[in-house]
């Protein structure tokens, strides 16, 4: 029977692999980086990587600091999703990574308004706010493939 489950997201994988969307669990949220940031379209690989230490700077040079929110809020709910883990495994590993040196500590957020705060005063910021939070120029949605298969960071 997991075979077949196997096959079948695969398969849905295959068929989404250009179909950019936002966070992809909750398409009520997006992901916030700063404008100066080159990026537009991310893999959810590359922002495993970006939330998980492996990523330490965008092209840019500016270094990444990963914006989250509390472990019940519905932001991190969505992030964790998009990367394939529940929020306590999302903690958990950047927690490892801080730990090992291999990341910045997070800031935490309290709110959208917070994380559009520090996208935009942070090159290297990346963050998850209500896809309704008013945007200013140096702020800006960067779009999340919903497939693992590894597009690279544009």
């Amino acid at each position: 029977m997991c075979l077949p489950l196997r096959v079948l997201g695969f398969l849905v994988a295959f068929a989404l692999v250009h179909v950019p969307s936002p966070v992809a669990a909750d398409p009520g949220f997006v992901i916030l980086c700063n404008a100066s940031n080159p990026l537009v379209v991310m893999s959810s690989m590359d922002l495993k990587k970006a939330l998980s230490g492996s990523t330490k700077q965008w092209s840019n040079g500016a270094v990444v600091q990963v914006g989250i929110m509390p472990l019940d809020s519905r932001e991190l709910a969505a992030l964790s999703s998009a990367v394939g883990m529940t929020p306590p495994e999302l903690l958990g590993r950047m927690q490892q990574q801080v730990f090992k040196g291999e990341m910045r500590r997070p800031v935490l957020l309290r709110s959208g308004a917070e994380c559009v705060g520090l996208a935009r005063s942070n090159a290297g910021a990346i963050c998850v706010a209500a896809r309704s939070a008013r945007l200013p120029p140096e702020v800006k949605v960067v779009s999340v493939n919903v497939t693992t298969l590894g597009a690279p960071n544009r």
